[in-house]
């Protein structure tokens, strides 16, 4: 006897409650073997992870999942709104992992293993000879993987299907536009800064050692005042690169403190973690067995993140509270280089550079734009891997001025194309996007929140946050995340607005004249 579209949605609302519960063990457990595991238990857990991906795998791809999907799917009308978006993500998944015929969904697995360890290996030769041709099989391969979904999924082209693995309900068109508008802007914006900056008042360098115990005790603090909470996660230093995991009741933040000559890295990503941290722990607790209640993708993730990091924490008013604790944590308190204004000099200078995880808030985008010009020219076949080089070099000179003096330095910097994320780039932008539209309605509904934050009062804006992004987990799209919060559909003008304020002193203007260091205005203090 056949099931009805109720009964279909409730045996497919367990089956993923089950690959929910599994997958936030298995997040804890990652987490635990970066920090706390002891030294010897490292195999033992590689299997227990290596086994619990395999039955969420098998969970997912059971045939009767896809079953329950078209069944439900055609007496959908029927659902609440919620149920309705539920089942869309439920959908997505079993695309992701069972939309793919078998040898081309472990051709797939092999290549992230296999792709990251080839670049661990080869990256700092700069021989891009040892690379090209795995670059090559990666592409080809993540083209015929944006061919099946962009079936699956009805995406407007192959790159938008492997963008939707990253950033979805954003769709290429959007992107396009938006990322236009940065590269159109930003490189008069950046020489503007660049030689405002030479004009003004140079910072006083960081002397002497911050001890790693001290920067672990002022990470706790400003965790802490970033409204993180202590009894559902933890914060931990790693001498690795800083990530957040775990899951909403058990968040797994860490941070690198290893940088004893100056502190600030380890304060950023302290910062930055501790946002995503918050938004993982704000989601709705009524849904979190439901893939509805889960957080968006990577692109409102990262906003989170930006927009304590690169926002509220580069304000003028935050580093009078992080003098403040600098000066009390580090026992240094006559020291010059603490000031508030010297410490926003040092955070917020701009100067173009070849390494992208290296590079300033202003300049970054200019990174991010190159990647997706160029990764979307390759899977649309109007671009060559064997010309990836020359057009890597050509686009930094065109958007930053700068040409790398090797590949290491260029294109073969990131692991992202030789593990096969292709798409994944513009979440890194697209966040700072979002971030800076939603600080900006933040900032109209309580125009207190800077004052709050020079005391180290994160709980306006965290609230805030917490009301219109955090409670909303996926019952919503992007856009309508972005109209319901800020009143527009997701647009560049806050950012390069953000951007403008803070390094040349004046809104942002489609009109805005080019840099000119003869009449350029007075270097800003925000």
């Amino acid at each position: 006897m056949p099931i009805t579209a109720q009964q279909a949605y409730k045996n497919l609302t367990d089956q993923f409650a089950k690959i929910i519960s599994i997958n936030n063990a298995a997040g804890v457990l990652g987490k635990e073997a970066e920090t706390t595991m002891p030294t010897g238990s490292g195999e033992e857990r590689t299997r227990e992870l290596s086994a619990m991906a395999s039955i969420t795998h098998d969970l997912t791809k059971d045939p009767q999942v896809k079953e329950w999907l078209d069944i439900a799917e055609a007496g959908a009308s029927s659902f609440n709104a919620i149920d309705q978006r539920n089942l869309e993500l439920m959908r997505r998944a079993w695309v992701s992992e069972a939309g793919l015929p078998d040898d081309l969904s472990q051709e797939l697995a092999r290549i992230g293993s296999d792709g990251e360890a080839l670049h661990t290996k080869v990256r700092k030769t700069g021989d891009w000879s040892k690379i090209k041709d795995w670059d090559k099989h990666a592409f080809d391969t993540m083209r015929t993987v944006g061919q099946i979904r962009q079936k699956q999924l009805g995406s407007a082209s192959v790159y938008e299907a492997l963008l939707s693995s990253f950033s979805p309900d954003i769709d290429d068109a959007l992107v396009s536009r938006e990322f236009g508008k940065l590269e159109k802007a930003l490189p008069g914006m950046i020489k503007e800064a660049v030689a405002l900056q030479k004009k003004g008042p140079q910072p006083i360098p960081l002397t002497g050692t911050f001890p790693e115990a001290q920067q672990a005790e002022l990470t706790r603090r400003l965790a802490a005042a970033e409204c993180f909470d202590f009894t559902h996660g933890r914060v931990d230093a790693i001498d690795a690169h800083p990530s957040t995991g775990g899951n909403p009741a058990d968040v797994r933040v860490t941070t690198d403190l290893s940088n004893e000559a100056n502190p600030l890295p380890g304060i950023g990503s302290t910062i930055h973690e501790t946002g995503h941290g918050d938004y993982e722990q704000g989601t709705p607790k009524d849904l979190r067995q439901e893939l509805v209640g889960g957080t968006m993708g990577m692109s409102v993730h990262e906003s989170m993140s930006q927009l304590m990091e690169k926002i509220a924490a580069k304000t003028p008013e935050f580093y009078t509270f992080l003098s403040q604790q600098m000066r009390e944590v580090f026992n240094r308190p006559d020291d010059p280089a603490l000031t508030p204004e010297n410490l926003r000099l040092l955070d917020t200078k701009v100067e173009p550079s070849f390494i992208r995880t290296d590079a300033d808030e202003m300049t970054y985008p200019m990174h991010i734009v190159l990647r997706y010009n160029l990764e979307k020219a390759i899977i649309n076949g109007t671009l060559s891997v064997d010309d990836l080089p020359k057009a890597w070099n050509d686009g930094m000179q065109k958007l930053l001025g700068i040409t790398p003096p090797d590949n290491a330095q260029g294109v073969m910097q990131d692991v992202h194309w030789p593990a096969g994320l292709i798409g994944y780039f513009p979440a890194y932008a697209l966040g700072n996007m979002i971030a800076a539209q939603l600080y900006a309605a933040a900032l109209k509904a309580h125009p207190e929140i800077p004052a709050e934050l020079g005391k180290g009062n994160f709980a306006p804006l965290h609230d805030w946050l917490e009301q219109n992004v955090y409670s909303k987990g996926s019952t919503l799209t992007t856009d309508q995340l972005m109209i319901a919060a800020t009143g527009e559909k997701l647009n560049s003008k806050y950012y390069l607005d953000h951007l403008s304020q803070r390094y040349l002193g004046r809104p942002y203007s489609d009109a805005a004249p080019a840099a000119n260091t003869k009449s350029a205005p007075k270097a800003p203090g925000a």
